[in-house]
Parts: C-alpha cells; sequence; structure tokens
C-alpha cells in the first residue's frame, strides 16, 4: 500500500534479522504495526513499527520506558498485553508485543449488536483489573478507547481482554495541566477544561466505553472541546465549584463577577480591586510587566515542577496557546462564572 512507502514495509519484507512481515494490522500517526513471523521461534508476533522521525522515535522511547516499568505486573492477570521487546530495522524502532485476536471496536463492529449486561460484566471486571494495576505503579494510560483493547479470542465466552498501546501512557508525576492528550471524545472535562487532572481520566474514558459498548454508539461525539463540554454540561449538568473555583481562582472568578455586575452603581471600583484580598498574598512585580514575561514564566512551569501553582489570570492564555482547543472553549469558560 501507497500508505507505508515511507516505511518500506510490504509483506515478505523482514524486519530486523527474524521478523517477516505477513500481514499489516494497522497504522496510526506512529507507523504501521504489522503481523510477523519470527523465524527463529516460528512464533506470529505483533511488531508496532514506528517511524525514524524525531517526534515519533521520542515518543517510542517514552513507550518503551512505561513498558519496562510495567514488567513487574503479570500480563495475563492484569489483562495487559504482553511486551516481548524491541529492536531496530534501519532508523525505526519496532516494539513487539504477543499477537491478539482483534480490537474490541472491531469485535463490537462485527457484532452489530448491543451487548447485554452478563457480557458487559467481564469486560467491565478485566478493564478494571488492568487500570487498577497500571495506576498501582503510578502509570496512566491516556489514550483508553475500543480501538486500544484487543480480543484475545473472539471465539471463547465470556470474552477475555487485553489493554494494548502504551504510547500515550506516563507516570503519573509527568501529568502537566492544560495537556490535551488522547483521543477527544474520551477526554474528561478536567482535560478538556485546561485544569489539573491526574489518573482518573483513565476512568472517565473506562465508563464512556462501557456506556458506548451498551448503546452501541459514542456517549459524546464532540467535533470540538466546546461540543465534548456541552454534551457533559447538557447530560450531567455544570461541573462542581470546585473543579474550577480553588485557592486563588475562587477569588479571580469573584473579582470578574463584580467587575461584570450589571448594576452600575454596585460595580466594583478600581481601589476595591487592588484592596481585594486577592493581591494579598503576592502583589505584582511591576505593572509594566509584559505578555511575553508571562508566557515565558508559562513555558518554564510547563517543562518543570508543577508543584507550583500558576497565576490563575493567565490560565485562559495557557488555554489560547494550545492550538488543538477550540477558541468557543473559552466562551464556555468564561460562561461558568456567571453559573
Amino acid at each position: 500500500s501507497d500508505k507505508y512507502k515511507n516505511l518500506s514495509i510490504r509483506k515478505g519484507n523482514t524486519l530486523g534479522t527474524c521478523h517477516v512481515v505477513e500481514d499489516i494490522l494497522g497504522e496510526g500517526a506512529f507507523g504501521v504495526v504489522a503481523k510477523c513471523r519470527n523465524t527463529e521461534t516460528q512464533k506470529s508476533v505483533a511488531v508496532k513499527v514506528n517511524k525514524g522521525e524525531e517526534g515519533v522515535l521520542q515518543q517510542a522511547i517514552y513507550e518503551i520506558a512505561v513498558l519496562k516499568r510495567m514488567q513487574c505486573l503479570d500480563h495475563d492477570i492484569c489483562n495487559i498485553v504482553q511486551w516481548d521487546g524491541f529492536f531496530f530495522d534501519k532508523e525505526n524502532i519496532c516494539i513487539t508485543f504477543e499477537l491478539l485476536d482483534m480490537s474490541l471496536r472491531g469485535y463490537m463492529e462485527e457484532q452489530d449488536r448491543f451487548f447485554t449486561i452478563g457480557e458487559l460484566k467481564p469486560i467491565l471486571h478485566q478493564l478494571a483489573t488492568a487500570l487498577a494495576s497500571l495506576h498501582s505503579i503510578g502509570i496512566t494510560h491516556m489514550d483508553l478507547k475500543p480501538d486500544n483493547i484487543m480480543v484475545v479470542d473472539r471465539s471463547h465466552q465470556p470474552l477475555k481482554v487485553k489493554l494494548i498501546d502504551f504510547g500515550l501512557a506516563r507516570p503519573v508525576s509527568a501529568l502537566h495541566q492544560g495537556e490535551f492528550v488522547g483521543t477527544r471524545v474520551y477526554r474528561a472535562p478536567e482535560m478538556l477544561l485546561g485544569v489539573p487532572f491526574d489518573e482518573s481520566v483513565d476512568m472517565w474514558a473506562l465508563g464512556l466505553v462501557m456506556a458506548e459498548l451498551a448503546m452501541g454508539c459514542c456517549m459524546y461525539p464532540g467535533n470540538s472541546h466546546y461540543d465534548m463540554v456541552r454534551y457533559i454540561v447538557e447530560t450531567q449538568g455544570q461541573p462542581p465549584d470546585d473543579l474550577l473555583d480553588n485557592g486563588d481562582q475562587k477569588m479571580f472568578i469573584s473579582l470578574i463577577k463584580s467587575m461584570l455586575n450589571l448594576d452600575a452603581s454596585n460595580r466594583i471600583t478600581a481601589q476595591q480591586v487592588l484592596d481585594h484580598e486577592f493581591f494579598a498574598a503576592s502583589i505584582p512585580q511591576s505593572p509594566s510587566r509584559d505578555a511575553g514575561t508571562q508566557l515565558t514564566h508559562i513555558d518554564n512551569q510547563q517543562h518543570g515542577s508543577f508543584n507550583v501553582q500558576h497565576p490563575v489570570p493567565f490560565r485562559f492564555l495557557v488555554l489560547n496557546r494550545v492550538h488543538m482547543v477550540d477558541k468557543s472553549l473559552l466562551f464556555q469558560q468564561c460562561h461558568c462564572f456567571f453559573i
């Protein structure tokens, strides 16, 4: 296929020294996944062939680091795909995994029906076991969806499933506020809103996966972050105040409400703003501090420790800088001030 020309992968090719390509199982931005036969062991395996591009190469290195950290887990008991190591094919990093039957997405499409509660129960138990195991060693998957859940053998009931694709997985300690990771329609509201998040984003995704299995369709099929937040609010109500309003954030929102009071006679004065407790802890160093300095400050925090909370007034700048954010989300957040 022309899609794989950049990687020069075709049936019959040998990757590395002993992996003969038998089929192309899938593709992604990273490269391709091929079914290969190891000529030394005569076993068929799945090989994830990562492009030799700088960003993809770095992501592959991160994935291998996560996989090494996961070696303390029993892959069968924890319902996680077995990793069999890695090798190089020219400039491409190839990661080897056990070969499984088909993705849960493919199984859903093949069955073309709703799953019964009896079928859902063991799937939920297995996936919860997988996530509990990952979280116990401080790893967040970050991209849970039916495409990244494999059915071990579709002919066996109840279904045995395993979690795959750790390309976006990372230590909980490395999660960064304002970062957008994973597939949009499975992202948790705290990630969509750009506020701090943790491994519980995996549980949100798990809830959506189970709802999709039960209903036969995606629960929040948003085409933008704004759509996603709107669907969530329409079905589940407004996010809790403490999701957005904590510490300085709460005072900052209170100040905005006071400045935007429709009754001009009750609108806060400039002096009252200056006297507000919002400024009690830290007075701005200089009124001439420009936006460039503020963005540099945010960049330093994004690439450094997140123990220091960055100034809330610049939170929107963080969101606006990330090209994946739909601009209308800013208006959604402003709307939240008046709820």
